[in-house]
């Protein structure tokens, strides 16, 4: 009887050890730089196009203010694609870049699809009026 249950037992941990283990989200990076050569301040943020995600957060953003290289290296999930948006107001009209500062709008050339630390996936835009 006494084997039975150890018998029993090894099952039950093998199946619930293994059987039930889901691979964890592989943890990925991208890095966007931008230069500031417009005439204002940009705010910008990076919008997830697979999930419901924002860079730095819903209520916050970058900060483009002189002509210095700035640079927003992101945690992400490998294969997720990632576009920058901006504008000069945080209301979302006027001039814009990228997805526009609502991340509403279409756009050419500006996504990234996250990759892992060894892909060093990253890219410069020199943003002008």
């Amino acid at each position: 009887m006494r084997r039975f249950a150890t018998a029993i037992l090894c099952v039950f941990a093998l199946v619930v050890g293994f059987g039930t283990r889901q691979a964890p989200a592989q943890d990925g990076v991208v890095t966007f730089k931008f230069t500031n050569e417009a005439k204002y301040t940009i705010y910008m943020k990076m919008y997830s196009q697979n999930r419901n995600h924002v860079w730095p957060s819903d209520s916050t953003h970058y900060v483009l203010d002189d002509s210095d290289e700035r640079t927003a290296r992101l945690a992400c999930r490998v294969g997720e694609k990632i576009c920058y948006g901006g504008a000069y107001r945080t209301d979302g009209t006027g001039s814009y870049w990228g997805t526009g500062y609502k991340g509403n709008k279409a756009c050419r050339g500006c996504c990234l699809t996250c990759g892992t630390e060894d892909d060093d996936v990253s890219y410069s835009w020199t943003l002008t009026d």
